[in-house]
């Protein structure tokens, strides 16, 4: 869980590659001894399971009420990555709520909370009205894949956001709201088979601003779980200072 341990490792050379499972925590201990009983039995473990993270339940069928809380509606709209690039690109601040949760701590793009990292105030605005938290504290970044060394000095993939490694110059420049003090980012690296709808927003929204960067942190308040139910969600919304939800089907919930 010491993303800044685990970056020393991988700055250090010694290691072609640091692999940190999205559950790295007491959580994660009962995958670990489902493998480990899976080889004895078997001899090997299913790989696919290395990248795998989006473990837990999802919710296809669900539709939310025309009015799903006081103060809040509801509507469906076509092409949803395109339209909630165009939320995160005009200064919303979004929580996104899509297929099978995470497995682990990490928001990592099917519980999440997005918002621009192109605005000076975006960080303050979290904080202060959607986490409640310190102000000084960074958010971290979700880049498309094929444009990680541009902004992040990472050398390797980064799925599930474990990772704290130097910026570029040009994440200096354009994104200073994931940058921690120490000139840092905890980096999730987003190739489009391990999530297809972010990548979409992601490929949109570099296309409205020229950034292939969010930020990305867990739909939650501070004190609260991450937000594993739709419900869970849309009190999320409506307790604080988010201005709007995507749900699965293209549902679109906002103030």
């Amino acid at each position: 869980m010491n993303c800044v341990g685990v970056g020393k490792i991988l700055d250090g050379g010694q290691w072609d590659e640091v692999y940190v499972p999205p559950a790295p925590g007491d959580s994660g201990t009962p995958i670990g001894a489902a493998l480990a009983a899976c080889r004895d039995v078997a001899g090997a473990v299913p790989g696919d399971l290395v990248r795998s993270c989006y473990l837990g339940p999802a919710y296809p069928g669900f539709i939310p009420a025309a009015e799903p809380a006081p103060g809040l509606a509801a509507r469906q709209v076509g092409d949803p990555a395109r339209f909630l690039a165009e939320q995160l690109a005009a200064g919303k601040i979004a929580g996104l709520f899509q297929g099978r949760l995470e497995a682990g701590p990490r928001a990592l793009g099917n519980r999440s909370i997005l918002a621009s990292p192109l605005f000076t105030d975006v960080a303050g605005r979290l904080n202060a009205a959607v986490k409640f938290r310190e102000p000084f504290r960074p958010f971290a970044p979700v880049v498309l894949a094929e444009h990680a060394a541009d902004y992040f000095r990472l050398g390797q993939s980064s799925p599930f956001m474990a990772i704290a490694v130097p910026v570029t110059a040009l994440a200096r420049e354009k994104v200073p709201a994931v940058v921690h003090v120490n000139g840092t980012a905890r980096v999730q690296t987003l190739a489009r088979e391990g999530n297809p709808f972010l990548a979409d927003v992601l490929t949109r929204f570099a296309e409205l601003t020229g950034v292939p960067v969010l930020i990305n942190t867990s739909l939650n308040v501070k004190g609260m779980p991450i937000s594993g139910t739709p419900q869970m969600a849309i009190d999320c919304l409506a307790s604080s200072g988010l201005d709007g939800l995507m749900l699965d089907g293209g549902w679109w919930v906002a103030k």
